[in-house]
């Protein structure tokens, strides 16, 4: 009986595959969109070379040091495969002019009275201009300027003397004679700080023990995988809505009642629906999961994993739109309130956009209380956090509460049918 059923359910899906069509598609649109624009294509990730101009307005020797530093090119050693720098000495308006025509990722400019100020343990800046058309490579020059300048910071602060003396110095004519013993003292006292720089006393280690990106796979954080686990689970919602309410289908076709005049038990008819159900949503994701490799060239590093919390949502989805269609038999009022449920579950358990932006008692008190919470951020922790973290606990209790919500939506089916409810 369950094959028959069963094929009755996927005979239907397939001649009307459309509604299933389109909230596969949704999820993958709307990770593309945000990703997009936020994150850049996943190919700029790997960024062959940074091109920036740079702007010597001081124009001293300590400026022309550091743009020494700057045309060392590369921010690291190439062995770890760093990014590249192809910096460009120009004057500000060449330099703004081909930025403007985006030759340059970025323009630093080191403004005049650089120098002084900075020997006198002034406060002092760069200036950067970024090119708006470009998203990784001038956040790369930003993020290479503020070590750089915490880098100044931390000089000016332990080496004041020697910098104040060094500005009398370069007020006059220096020679060898007066810049040696500065550079003999300032040598001395890098040699006290030795047992503090290397190996550096500071340092992280990750929860769990992981060092770096993922301990699993080796591959760090995607932003296209983050958003794709995180609207997988709210669209499957949707789909699951689709499974299951296909019982309002047999009971305005009277599929049901004549189920019921040849059958006592409603279990073999609704766990079929379950079961229909549970392996659509499985199928599903795995389709979005898979399109995003695809599409994005997204690398899940744990399948297993994500496929046991897939089964543990799905159990929990079908339970919930179960209890939906029990609770309200008729379709036309079921519909809406099917979708203001999955919305708001998706919303509310961070799964479109970062938890972080909900407000501080919605991420204490209610988030964890979500389902589409546990899913969505148990699949991220996995694929791009700890890998160690414990999955299995989650995916059951997923599964234990989708069969809890079964078991109310039967009591709920059979309540009806006493009370001369239409199958």
């Amino acid at each position: 009986m369950l094959r028959t059923l069963l094929a009755k359910d996927f005979a239907r899906a397939r001649r009307n595959p459309l509604p299933w069509v389109i909230f596969l598609l949704a999820p993958l649109c709307v990770a593309g969109i945000i990703g997009f624009a936020f994150g850049g294509h996943q190919k700029e990730q790997k960024i062959s070379s940074i091109r920036f101009a740079l702007v010597d307005e001081d124009n001293t020797i300590v400026t022309r040091f550091l743009r020494g530093g700057l045309n060392q090119g590369s921010f690291g050693d190439e062995r770890r495969s760093d990014v590249p720098l192809e910096p460009v000495l120009l004057e500000r308006g060449p330099a703004l002019a081909q930025l403007n025509d985006s030759q340059l990722s970025a323009v630093v400019i080191i403004p005049a009275g650089f120098s002084a100020d900075f020997l006198d343990g002034k406060k002092v800046a760069l200036e950067l201009i970024k090119n708006p058309t470009e998203s990784i490579k001038p956040t790369v020059i930003e993020e290479g300027l503020g070590i750089l300048t915490a880098g100044l910071e931390g000089l000016a602060r332990n080496f004041a003397p020697e910098l104040a003396a060094l500005r009398d110095v370069l007020d006059g004519d220096p020679s060898l004679e007066q810049i040696g013993p500065l550079l003999t003292q300032a040598g001395q006292k890098l040699r006290s700080l030795g047992p503090v720089l290397n190996p550096p006393l500071v340092g992280y280690t990750k929860a769990g023990g992981a060092t770096s990106g993922n301990a699993a796979g080796g591959s760090g954080f995607n932003l296209f995988g983050h958003l794709l686990l995180g609207l997988a689970a709210m669209f499957l919602l949707f789909l699951g809505g689709l499974g299951m309410g296909d019982l309002h289908r047999e009971i305005e076709l009277r599929t049901l009642a004549r189920y019921r005049t040849l059958h006592v038990s409603l279990t073999p008819f609704l766990g079929a629906k379950v079961v229909f159900t549970g392996l659509m949503l499985l199928l599903c994701a795995a389709i979005i999961l898979g399109s995003g490799t695809a599409a994005f060239g997204v690398t899940w590093h744990r399948p297993l994993a994500l496929l046991g919390l897939a089964v543990g949502y799905a159990f929990f989805v079908a339970g919930l739109m179960a209890v939906i269609v029990a609770w309200i038999p008729d379709q036309r009022r079921a519909d809406p309130v099917r979708s203001m449920v999955s919305l708001l579950l998706g919303m509310a358990g961070g799964c479109a956009f970062p938890p972080e932006m909900l407000p501080p008692f919605f991420q204490m008190h209610l988030m964890p209380l979500l389902p589409t919470h546990w899913f969505a951020s148990t699949a991220r922790a996995v694929e791009y956090g700890d890998a160690a973290t414990a999955w299995l606990p989650v995916a059951l209790k997923l599964a234990l509460l989708g069969a809890a919500l079964l078991a109310l939506a039967a009591g709920l089916f059979r309540r009806h049918f006493a009370k001369g409810g239409r199958a």
